[in-house]
């Protein structure tokens, strides 16, 4: 199978990063298209538990679209054909059904674990998830 478009879930981690790297040596070797999503993980639970607004939605998604250029100049300038988009809603449904159906999305390419420290005491509850319930091929980064 050759992969044509392939999505990197990034977060500002190490793993993450180290995810990147390889989605874009992939899309160089097999000329396919990077898609670099960084999701603001809207949790329904902490919202009612702690008073969570819109407000705070917001400013985290100004944020991580300012940190999203870094990723959009390092695929420029290696000559990959990347969109980076940052998306606020459940991480774990974005990225392993909602942005892979919506973009026709053949590869996920995620770092073993994020910043989120429970999730790491396993290969990361959200890697976990997208490894277990996406309809596309998923590469877990170490």
């Amino acid at each position: 199978m050759k992969y044509k478009r392939i999505l990197v879930g990034v977060d500002g981690s190490p793993q993450a990063d180290r995810a990147f790297d390889v989605g874009c040596s992939l899309a160089k070797v097999l000329a396919a298209k990077l898609y670099i999503v960084w999701v603001v993980n809207r949790d329904r639970g902490m919202d009612s538990s702690f008073g969570v607004n819109e407000d705070f939605y917001r400013d985290q998604y100004a944020q991580v679209k300012d940190k999203l250029a870094p990723y959009t100049k390092k695929a420029a300038d290696q000559g990959i054909d990347a969109e980076t988009q940052a998306l606020v809603g459940n991480v774990k449904v974005l990225l392993s059904k909602s942005f892979p159906a919506e973009n026709k999305i053949d590869l996920i390419i995620l770092g073993q674990t994020g910043r989120n420290v429970i999730g790491k005491l396993s290969i990361g509850s959200h890697s976990t998830y997208v490894l277990q319930n996406s309809d596309v091929d998923v590469l877990i980064v170490k």
